[in-house]
């Protein structure tokens, strides 16, 4: 066998049965059967089973396998073939076939490890995936072990593989990816630089990028026309859920295009990278407007995994004989709502009163919150007395509201403290009830 015949792990299959292979890796797991041996050896492509047995192996091979441990680095030659039927393991992808080892070489041995590092099950009827809570600052001390589990790999690969496929989709359309310098000035963005302090200049400093927007504005001018990179970017700020201290971004640049352009090219990378990570996009995707957006959910990036869509209630309250929405709407004020469906007894007139129109909706910055519960066809609340019949007919089919739903409204002078305070109760609602908001048979509206 040539000495760069190397075979991986996870590529072998039946058709391979007969063939002898030289493999390189890692015990991933043992399991010892007095006279006879078996190993999961692991390497980049995945696991697959050796076997040291006196009667196929040779007497010294078999008395150095005895000394393996887990995450010992090791050569193994030997020869392929098809498992005996019944001792197949289908939580593996080389769960048809086992390497009969004929050498062993021990490369490296391991220290006993802080954390286990194998996630595979050696038996046929065990879990095909192991998942074990390991602190992540043990994680970080021993980050090279951790980076060997096929979990961490798995990560990488897909990550690789998303920016290969942006990569291309970029190319196609005819985009150039140029590097853009990392040591700059300092120019005007949203968040502070980190600063380099400079050999040459004493007294005054690099920034690294927020990002390369002068860089690829200058490439437009220059003439390129198209331009993207796939760029780290830093920003000295705290840490937020969708922002660390440094981070990587793709960052693209067109000349003479329109908005439906970069629509139809954003889509179409999105697809196209949902797609290498396994899942499918439905095309096209919904769009919304700015305007649409901020009137229906408070927020120009709203979360539509669930309904609660702002209804508008201003027209009805027009004569109102509520002191409250008359004085709201004689300043030219509105009045927004939204139906929380078949969540009465979940927010109880306690909840309702005390907690969400004293405390918390005051807190997204309203003065207050108007609450109804639909019980028996009616509206049921402490202020419905001062409603017309009229009002409470249009509230019930304007909010398409049923029994055991609960109608929460808003009302301001001001349109945008209506609309920020209602999308902030929205969220806070669905974190409160996302079993239920979170369903798929869940109304829209």
């Amino acid at each position: 066998m040539p000495k760069d015949a190397r075979s991986c792990c996870g590529d072998l299959d039946l058709s391979d049965a007969g063939r002898d292979v030289r493999l390189d890796g890692w015990v991933d797991a043992l399991r010892d059967h007095g006279e006879v041996l078996f190993i999961h050896l692991r390497d980049r492509t995945g696991v697959v089973q050796v076997v040291f047995s006196p009667e196929l192996t040779p007497s010294g091979v078999c008395r150095l396998a005895g000394s393996l441990r887990n995450e010992y680095c090791v050569r193994v030659e030997g020869r392929v073939q098809k498992r005996a039927q019944g001792t197949e393991n289908p939580h593996i992808e080389t769960g048809g076939i086992e390497v009969m080892a004929q050498d062993l070489r021990i490369y490296s041995p391991s220290a006993a490890l802080p954390f286990p590092i194998s996630e595979k099950a050696m038996l046929a009827e065990g879990a095909s995936r192991r998942s074990e809570s390991v602190a992540e600052d043990l994680r970080l001390q021993y980050r090279y072990l951790d980076l060997r589990r096929p979990t961490m790999q798995e990560n990488l690969v897909k990550r690789y593989r998303i920016i290969k496929c942006v990569r291309d989709c970029l190319d196609e359309r005819g985009f150039m990816e140029v590097e853009t310098p990392m040591l700059t000035r300092s120019t005007p963005e949203g968040a502070r630089d980190y600063l380099v302090p400079s050999r040459l200049h004493p007294a005054q400093f690099y920034a690294l990028p927020q990002s390369p927007q002068l860089f690829k504005q200058l490439l437009m001018v220059a003439g390129f026309e198209r331009y993207f990179q796939i760029v780290r970017c830093f920003r000295d700020e705290d840490l937020r859920p969708n922002r660390q201290p440094e981070f990587t971004q793709l960052d693209f640049e067109a000349s003479f295009i329109d908005e439906e352009f970069i629509y139809e090219l954003t889509e179409e990378l999105v697809v196209r990278m949902f797609r290498t990570g396994g899942i499918e996009l439905v095309r096209p995707f919904p769009r919304m407007t700015w305007h649409d957006a901020m009137d229906g959910y408070g927020t120009d990036r709203p979360d539509l995994r669930f309904g609660l869509r702002f209804v508008e209630a201003t027209d009805i309250f027009e004569h109102t004989r509520y002191g409250i929405f008359r004085q709201i709407l004689q300043r030219g004020g509105c009045i927004k709502g939204i139906n929380v469906r078949g969540q009465s007894e979940k927010l109880s007139k306690n909840v309702l009163q005390n907690e969400y129109a004293k405390e918390i909706v005051p807190s997204f910055g309203a003065r207050g919150m108007t609450w109804m519960r639909v019980t028996g066809g009616d509206l049921d609340s402490n202020i419905v007395q001062f409603f017309s019949e009229e009002e409470k007919r249009s509230v019930l089919k304007r909010f398409d509201a049923g029994d055991g739903d609960v109608i929460l409204m808003i009302a301001d002078a001001s349109y945008d403290v209506v609309v920020s305070a209602l999308g902030l109760l929205r969220l806070h609602l669905a974190q409160r009830l996302t079993w239920f908001l979170r369903e798929p048979s869940l109304p829209s509206g």
